[in-house]
């Protein structure tokens, strides 16, 4: 595919990329200088608390064509940073990207969470004054061999840290300007990234994709059952069909500044909330069995559950490290799982989205892939994986 007849403005080019990518950077120019970032949340609240921001900017060369190249370097972990590549075709983004390097001058940086959302606009510094890069002969028809075989090449040169040849330029963060974003849906949700709590926006930003596939009145916010008097919430999101019933807990890592913990601590940390997840599930699955009531926060309506259908239960976490022992958790896992009859997933935000998008709209679709996505466990003999999405 060659981006360059496909689309006619940088606009449209990034646009697309927005919707389509999980995490990039692109740039802009059109009388304002601008870095364009894709990113998970919690990596946004992290780069805006001073976490080390660095790209790397390089070039291979295979039969006579040149083929640029972009790293992003997140240092949420300093020892193990967040490493984002991509390749460079479309000749109107290099341009911008080479405009942007040689005049040295601040630029913006607008900052997009999982949703391709908006969320932080700041101001940025480069290290280096001027870059000049030139770039020559590009290869501008995407996803051929050749570029395959770059990106495989860059992927093996960065895992074994061989990346002298690229020019290192650290992006300095300032000023950043929260964005209030407003969701038309039946519950009108809106949220604020800087006055809001994580884990609240990431309940908000689940339910307003889910809301689009689920019809009118079957998924709520925050439901609630009584108890001695007293409202408790009975999960995050509920949500339901003729065919099965969804439990959606969201939790995120609760301290300031993680990126200045050891790896270790931020494991911890994430087990903590998992496990906190695996126990409220639990006990929203025992109250519905228990033919507790359950409400609707909003209208205060009973919400009719069939609690003869088998659950999904869904933790989403901010994020899942790929590393590290999970086996403690596995026996509350099973006790849940085995307990309440269940199918359960443990994912970030992002890898959820893919499975939203990949249903197009249907709550079967959504269902299903949950379900093979849990059976996943059979072969992978752990809870803690990324999904991959594999078009026959």
């Amino acid at each position: 595919m060659d981006f360059n007849n496909k689309y006619e403005t940088l606009d449209d080019f990034i646009s697309s990329r927005l919707n389509d990518e999980e995490v990039g950077i692109w740039f802009y120019d059109n009388g304002l200088e601008k870095f364009i970032i894709k990113l998970p949340n919690h990596i946004i609240r992290a780069i805006n608390q001073g976490c080390k921001l660095e790209m790397l900017v390089g070039q291979y060369f295979v039969s006579e064509k040149t083929y640029p190249v972009i790293g992003l370097f997140i240092y949420d972990h300093i020892d193990n940073p967040l490493i984002v590549t991509q390749s460079s075709n479309f000749l109107l983004e290099i341009d911008a990207l080479k405009i942007i390097l040689k005049s040295g001058n601040s630029i913006l940086v607008d900052f997009y969470d999982e949703l391709g959302v908006p969320v932080l606009s700041s101001n940025a510094t480069l290290s280096e004054n001027t870059v000049e890069i030139q770039w020559q002969n590009i290869d501008t028809e995407y996803n051929n061999d050749n570029w395959k075989k770059v990106l495989d090449q860059m992927k093996l040169d960065f895992d074994a840290k061989n990346y002298q040849d690229f020019q290192r330029i650290e992006i300095n963060v300032s000023n950043g300007v929260a964005i209030q974003s407003a969701f038309i849906t039946d519950q009108n949700i809106t949220t604020h990234y800087l006055e809001e709590k994580e884990g609240d926006q990431l309940e908000k930003k689940v339910f307003v994709p889910l809301e689009s596939i689920f019809k009118t009145n079957n998924i709520f916010l925050n439901p609630y059952f009584n108890s001695s008097g007293r409202k408790k919430e009975l999960t995050d999101i509920f949500a339901h069909y003729e065919l099965g019933t969804f439990y959606i807990e969201s939790k995120v890592l609760s301290s300031q500044k993680s990126f200045d913990k050891s790896i270790s601590k931020q494991q911890d940390n994430i087990k903590k909330q998992i496990l906190k997840a695996v126990n409220q599930l639990a006990g929203a699955l025992r109250n519905v069995s228990n033919e507790i009531s359950v409400f609707d926060s909003k209208s205060n309506l009973k919400i009719e559950i069939n609690k003869g259908l088998v659950p999904q239960c869904i933790i989403l976490v901010s994020e899942l490290p790929s590393f590290g022992e999970w086996e403690d958790l596995n026996i509350s896992i099973f006790e849940l799982i085995s307990k309440y009859n269940c199918y359960l997933n443990i994912m970030e935000l992002s890898d959820f989205m893919k499975i939203i998008k990949l249903a197009r709209g249907s709550i079967e679709k959504l269902d299903y892939y949950l379900m093979k996505r849990a059976e996943g466990f059979e072969t992978t003999k752990t809870f803690f994986y990324k999904t991959e999405v594999v078009f026959n």
